[in-house]
């Protein structure tokens, strides 16, 4: 196998990549005062080669129904969100409040559909989830954040912009993007470890006197929740593949996009939710990823 396959196969690995930008950010976080400028570029790269297999009309059609869409979005944006927001407001520092408000506020994660399909899933569910979600976030995201980031300078024309740009034309980007000889996973990942290298190493001293009252929350939002969901969906008869769609679509948050945000409208500080977080939410992914071992 040469260097450059050995290389590109270590790049897919979505993992991996998450372990060596959280150890480079602790370990080495000087540089992430330079990188900071490229967190909103590399955002919009990921989320347009994120968006490249989605079909907005053909998809929401055969992926169900809108109903399977408002699932997604009341599991989302009623039940992960209103969690997060009723937990964060418990928090002294302002900062840190506001970064859980921002994740509160962005739509699921994009990897909700590479975990469907990982975890044999119900991707159609998903799929509507996703779709239906990223649509309701443009208003969504800026009216949760004016409504409860308690910044009153922060204007809503501002906050819709950065929906517009974070999320709308990364998705027309995306009609182009398709287009290109390029595997998605490449470019998603190394988003994924810039963003969060970044948000690491910005974050690195307050990681170790800050932990303890953020990490709590990033597991209650994460596991909690997601257990709560998988367990209840199990019980009420549904299939095991929909019961896995639903878990996802109610446990993962778009925390690239989360942090993006937090960095923009309040600083590193706001980025640490997003970085515990993204470490629960891998640990919650490996725990499901045996757990769908054992019981398929």
């Amino acid at each position: 196998m040469s260097t450059r396959r050995r290389i590109v196969d270590l790049i897919q690995n979505s993992t991996l990549v998450l372990t060596l930008s959280v150890l480079f950010g602790l370990v080495l976080p000087g540089p992430a005062d330079a990188t900071e400028a490229l967190v909103t570029p590399a955002l919009m790269i990921m989320m347009a080669f994120s968006l490249t297999e989605v079909d907005l009309g053909r998809d929401i059609k055969s992926s169900g129904s809108l109903q399977s869409g408002a699932i997604g979005i009341l599991l989302n944006y009623g039940l992960l969100s209103g969690l997060i927001l009723i937990l964060s407001q418990s928090l002294p520092d302002g900062s840190l409040r506001n970064g859980f408000v921002i994740m509160a506020a962005v739509p699921p994660a994009v990897a909700v559909l590479p975990m469907t399909r990982i975890l044999k899933g119900d991707m159609r569910f998903s799929l509507a989830g996703e779709i239906l979600s990223y649509l309701a976030s443009l208003l969504l995201m800026p009216l949760i954040i004016y409504l409860f980031s308690r910044q009153t300078g922060i204007s809503p024309l501002y906050l819709l912009q950065i929906s517009i740009v974070l999320i709308l034309i990364p998705a027309f980007a995306s009609r182009l993007v398709r287009m290109l000889p390029i595997n998605p996973v490449l470019p998603i990942n190394l988003g994924f470890f810039l963003v969060t290298y970044t948000v690491i190493g910005l974050n690195q001293g307050a990681l170790w006197t800050d932990w303890r009252s953020v990490a709590w929350i990033s597991i209650a939002r994460t596991f909690a929740v997601g257990l709560a969901v998988l367990i209840l969906a199990r019980s009420a008869g549904l299939k095991s593949s929909q019961a896995i769609s639903y878990t996802l679509l109610g446990s993962f948050k778009n925390l690239g996009l989360a942090a993006a945000v937090s960095l923009l409208l309040f600083g590193p500080a706001a980025g640490l939710p997003a970085a515990f977080c993204t470490l629960a939410e891998t640990a919650f992914f490996i725990v499901l990823s045996f757990a769908r071992s054992r019981y398929p």
